[in-house]
C-alpha cells in the first residue's frame, strides 16, 4: 500500500522551494490537500514544478476514506499508518500536522489534520508544514529569525526584535532607498563561515487576521551586511554590540520560532537542537555586525543607520 501511495506522489508535479546555498525541496499535494498546498506555493511565490533530484514533502490529509472518488482514495488512513510504521517511518506529532521521516529515505510526508472550511486552522498547517525545511537549515548552519528584512544598497540589513517592538512600523517608514522584503520572519541561510543570505518570510499573522493577502518571493535572497536589534526610544541611537551579546539576542529571536517545532521531542533530541541553535546564533554574531537600535516616534532612525554600514 505504502509503496503505491509514494510512487502516485513520485510522478506528480508540485512547487519548487529553493534557497540560496543550493538546498531545495519538492512541495508536493496528493490530490485531496490540492488546494491548501496551491495557496502555500502563491503565497511564498513558488514554481510550479516537475519532478526533480530535490528531496520531496509530500502533502496529504488524514482521515478515512467515506467515498469512493479519486481524492478519498488517496487520503492517509491507518492502514497506511501501519504500513509507515512497520517499514521503519518514524511520526513527529505537531499541533495541527504530523510528519513521517525515514532515516533512509530523504522524502518525508506531511499528513495534515485540519477540518476542511476551517481557515485558521488551514493558515496555520501551512506555516507549520515548513518545519523540515527549518531544521534541515539549523542542520546546515541556519536559522529562522524573529526580524523584519530590508534591502539596501544590494544588501540585506535584519531589523530584529520580538512581537510588538515596531518591525513592521520601522519597515513602513524607510525611505525610498530602503526596500522592505518582509517584517516579521526571515530565514537566514549559511553558505561559508563569513558569508549569510537572508530569505524573506510571509507574514502568517496577517492572514490569520485577514488584514492582507499579500504575497512574498521566498527565492529572493540577499546578503546581510548586519543586524539591528530594535529598541523603543526618545532619541534615534545606534550601539555597536559584542558578539557574546548580539549571540544571546540571536538565540532568543530564533528560538521563538523554532521552539513551536519542538513539540514531543525527547529529552536528548530536544537539548541537542538547542545547542544547535546556539551554536549556529554564535556563529552569525560573530561573522555579521550588530548593533542596538534606539528609534523614536517620529525621527530619521535610518539616518543612524547608515553611519554604521559599510
Amino acid at each position: 500500500m505504502i509503496q503505491n501511495y509514494l510512487v502516485k506522489t513520485a510522478v506528480s508535479g508540485g512547487y519548487l522551494l529553493l534557497l540560496g546555498n543550493g538546498q531545495g525541496w519538492q512541495l508536493i499535494p496528493n490530490p485531496e490537500v490540492m488546494f491548501e498546498v496551491g495557496e502555500l506555493g502563491r503565497i511564498m511565490g513558488l514554481r510550479p514544478c516537475e519532478p526533480n533530484g530535490y528531496p520531496k514533502l509530500i502533502f496529504t490529509r488524514r482521515g478515512n476514506a467515506k467515498t469512493e472518488d479519486e481524492e478519498a482514495r488517496w487520503r492517509f488512513d491507518e492502514g497506511i499508518e501501519l504500513d509507515l510504521r512497520r517499514l521503519g517511518w518514524k511520526a513527529h506529532d505537531l499541533r495541527f500536522l504530523r510528519f513521517w521521516s525515514h532515516a533512509d529515505v530523504p522524502d518525508l510526508i506531511c499528513e495534515m489534520r485540519h477540518e476542511e472550511g476551517d481557515y485558521q486552522r488551514r493558515i496555520l498547517s501551512m506555516r507549520f508544514s515548513l518545519y523540515p525545511i527549518y531544521q534541515q537549515v539549523e542542520e546546515s548552519g541556519g536559522l529562522p529569525l524573529h526580524a523584519g528584512l530590508v534591502e539596501h544598497n544590494g544588501k540585506g540589513v535584519l531589523l530584529a526584535g520580538p512581537k510588538s517592538t515596531g518591525k513592521s512600523t520601522c519597515c513602513r517608514r524607510l525611505p525610498r532607498s530602503w526596500y522592505p522584503l518582509c517584517d516579521e520572519e526571515t530565514l537566514i541561510i549559511r553558505v561559508d563561515q563569513k558569508q549569510y543570505l537572508a530569505h524573506p518570510l510571509p507574514t502568517w499573522s496577517d492572514y490569520l487576521s485577514k488584514r492582507s493577502e499579500q504575497t512574498w518571493s521566498v527565492h529572493n535572497h540577499v546578503p546581510i551586511s548586519s543586524i539591528f536589534f530594535l529598541e523603543q526610544a526618545g532619541s534615534d541611537e545606534v550601539i555597536p554590540l559584542g558578539r557574546g551579546e548580539a549571540a544571546v539576542f540571536i538565540n532568543q529571536l530564533a528560538t521563538q520560532i523554532s521552539c513551536r517545532y519542538w513539540n514531543n521531542l525527547d529529552h536528548e533530541d530536544l537539548m541537542s537542537r538547542k545547542t544547535k541553535l546556539f551554536e549556529n546564533a554564535s556563529e552569525l554574531a560573530r561573522a555579521v555586525p550588530a548593533f542596538r537600535l534606539r528609534v523614536s516616534l517620529k525621527g530619521r532612525f535610518w539616518e543612524e543607520m547608515e553611519k554604521v554600514l559599510h
